[in-house]
């Protein structure tokens, strides 16, 4: 028997327009099964129905939803289940891990107290021993083992856990009633490849050891290959292609699933760069295999020189940043790369003047930074920062013309405000701008907000662009259209760009140069085509071998 089967099943949202009541079919007459013991990766862009689909597993769709077809749990269909036999077949049954670890765990209770909560409500015929708070916590310890965190961890609170060790508690909440399929709803989303690979290892070992059945859903298809035997792929509610997960990698069918899968490039495919053929790019003296300028010295235009940076804490002074030198070039793109806690943020923060440094010094064009208010404002107008949220980035209360127009107020710009922020947008590519202007960013889309956080910098003709983390929080092809817009303005205008990522497929797609960050310290550093296939550091080579696309490749040819 099936351990989970959907059943023409749809989803629909009753919607309220300015034109009246509406509705929006979110899943579409989708038949899927899922047998016991197996992975299936669920794959699609945002409001693909992907999350819609899994939510109604266990009827946590909004009220304001309708589902017709059958979901088959087992023998029972869970649309006819009463509450009762709901409560009791949740968490039991069929259980999930939601995506945002950081946002799913109530920061002002231990651990130990949030997994415990799932036994007390849902452990079936046990609840009444695990009343006792000896029996509930030695099960607690028992589930933190098993997704190796160390029991002490149980009485730490959230915001005292990474980010990954916050996903493996999310694991173990989910483990807690011993279900028979779980559903990981992007359960790797914003973390490092290192934790990223943990956190997939996890999920792998405890489907190979109790036989669980696994539905992982992500817009990587990478990621997905990684783990699960099969993919399905979704598009506006549909199922549109459902086979083997390598012959998914290797011979896409749907124009869809083809686009998923160009948006995270192989590592070593040179096909798989992003080019721009219609814009040149300036070869000031002389190009690498892919056709980038390298520049020489006198192009550096900002610089870290022994630059360290220092906090201090309970646990004794840590260098964030340990005696750094680095160089960016006009006309260049660099990626900054490393692991969650490498110092990437820290030191980009330092060479935009947001962070004092300890010792050594930051330069511009040449020019000591100085960190008087007049020299910093003058600074900031030449150097620009992309934030890595632009949900956060934007407030939710102006619109995309105030947004964009904050800065050159504040630099007193001359020339017609309008036009600056209509130029702006229409280099940030959201044309036409008038379309914007009056917008606020709840009505925008994840890709048009990064765009307006662009335009924002753009307004101001900067030199340099520093992004951090431009693109971890968007689909697919959004992901691409971002990227392909940061390279297009590097081409037409010769505007260079620091980009911070953990993404090594990232800095194949767009990067002339890649700096590899580890503990505070740059540990390699050269062209993106010596450092990510001929690695020559340790941890670049740990880096690499945890990438889930270098892993695909490998699959596949050994396949071939």
């Amino acid at each position: 028997m099936p351990r989970l089967e959907f059943v023409d099943l749809s989803v629909i949202y009753r919607t309220q327009t300015t034109v009246g009541p509406g509705e929006l079919t979110a899943v579409d007459g989708v038949n899927l099964v899922v047998e016991p013991g197996s992975t299936l990766g669920l794959a699609g862009e945002s409001g693909c129905g992907k999350s819609t689909l899994a939510m109604s597993v266990l009827r946590l769709l909004p009220a304001n939803t309708r589902t017709t077809g059958k979901i088959l749990l087992g023998e029972e269909n869970v649309p006819d289940l009463g509450w009762g036999r709901l409560r009791a077949v949740r968490w039991t049954e069929a259980a999930i891990v939601f995506q945002g670890a950081m946002h799913s765990l109530n920061p002002v209770r231990k651990v130990r107290d949030q997994i415990g909560e799932a036994l007390l409500i849902h452990a079936s015929g046990d609840r009444a021993k695990y009343k006792e708070e000896k029996v509930r916590d030695s099960r607690v310890a028992e589930l933190l083992k098993l997704v190796d965190l160390s029991p002490a961890k149980g009485n730490s609170y959230p915001h005292e856990l990474s980010g990954g060790q916050k996903q493996r508690i999310m694991i173990a909440m989910a483990l807690a009633c011993e279900p028979e399929l779980i559903i990981a709803d992007e359960p790797t989303t914003a973390l490092d490849v290192v934790v990223q690979a943990q956190v997939l290892q996890v999920l792998g070992d405890l489907v190979a050891s109790r036989g669980l059945s696994l539905i992982m859903i992500s817009h990587d298809l990478s990621v997905l290959a990684a783990t699960c035997e099969r993919i399905v792929v979704m598009q506006r509610g549909k199922i549109v292609e459902d086979g083997p997960s390598a012959e998914i990698m290797r011979n896409p069918q749907h124009p869809h699933t083809q686009a998923l899968a160009s948006a995270f490039p192989l590592i070593g495919d040179p096909a798989s760069r992003l080019r721009l053929p219609s814009y040149a790019a300036p070869e000031p003296s002389g190009t690498t295999s892919g056709g980038q300028a390298q520049g020489h010295a006198n192009d550096v235009v900002l610089e870290a020189r022994n630059l360290t940076v220092t906090f201090g804490g309970r646990g004794g002074a840590t260098n964030a940043v340990d005696n750094v030198n680095l160089s960016c070039r006009r006309g260049e793109i660099t990626a900054l790369v490393g692991q969650s806690g490498s110092g990437k943020t820290t030191l980009a923060r330092t060479m935009l003047g947001l962070q004092r440094p300890t010792s050594g010094a930051v330069y511009y064009d040449g020019n000591p930074l100085k960190h008087r208010r007049k020299d910093l404002k003058s600074y900031r107008k030449a150097v620009q920062f992309v934030l890595q949220d632009p949900s956060a980035a934007l407030n939710p209360k102006h619109t995309v013309y105030e947004a964009v127009a904050e800065g050159p107020r504040l630099h007193k710009l001359p020339g017609d405000e309008r036009e600056i922020v209509s130029r702006a947008l229409r280099r940030a590519e959201l044309n036409p701008p008038e379309r914007y202007l009056a917008t606020i960013p709840q009505e925008l889309s994840g890709g048009q907000r990064q765009r307006v956080v662009i335009a924002g910098a753009l307004a101001l003709d900067p030199e340099f662009l520093v992004a951090d983390e431009p693109v971890a929080s968007l689909d697919a092809s959004v992901r691409a259209d971002i990227l392909a817009l940061l390279l297009k303005l590097k081409c037409e205008s010769g505007v260079g760009a620091l980009v911070i990522t953990h993404d090594l497929g990232l800095a194949w797609n767009i990067a002339d140069r890649v700096v590899v960050m580890y503990q505070g310290k740059i540990v390699e550093e050269g062209p993106v085509e010596q450092v990510l296939l001929d690695p020559q550091h340790e941890y670049t080579k740990k880096l690499l071998s945890v990438v889930p696309t270098a892993q695909v490749a490998a699959d596949l040819d050994g396949a071939k």
